[in-house]
């Protein structure tokens, strides 16, 4: 239970630091709601994934792991399936230049905008996960 709830709480932030990023999630500006739907995708990762994966064992062999991220966009959008204030949008940015290139407007509606938003959840997610649990080399 204990890492369930260390789960939920980094769901949360990487959730805020993803809608900072995309701004395409709406939780109505309540914190519980974000604590809810970090609750919900700790729990998928803890109960429901690993059923998945086994069920699609075959699968991920076949397409070298790539449906592992589809395996993620589900557990996004159940949680926006289950809880009423928490809403995905799509994800539009405008053209804008950097560096001296050039990046057009980008669009991503429905399914590409969860598939967008999971792949950059999980990045944030794993990213604090590898800064919190870092193990510490020991000088000899």
């Amino acid at each position: 239970m204990r890492t369930i709830l260390k789960q939920a709480l980094l769901f949360s932030f990487a959730l805020l630091l993803t809608n900072y990023i995309w701004d395409n999630l709406d939780f109505n500006s309540q914190l519980s709601t974000l604590l809810l739907v970090g609750f919900i995708l700790s729990l998928f990762k803890s109960i429901v994934k690993p059923i998945i994966k086994l069920l699609l064992l075959p699968i991920t062999i076949i397409t070298l792991g790539s449906i592992k991220i589809i395996i993620n966009t589900l557990g996004l959008y159940l949680s926006v399936f289950l809880i009423d204030n928490f809403q995905l949008n799509n994800i539009d940015v405008s053209a804008f230049q950097w560096q001296g290139f050039n990046i057009p407007q980008l669009s991503f509606h429905s399914f590409w905008a969860f598939l967008v938003s999971s792949i950059s959840l999980n990045l944030v997610y794993n990213l604090f996960i590898r800064i919190l649990y870092k193990k510490r080399k020991k000088l000899s």
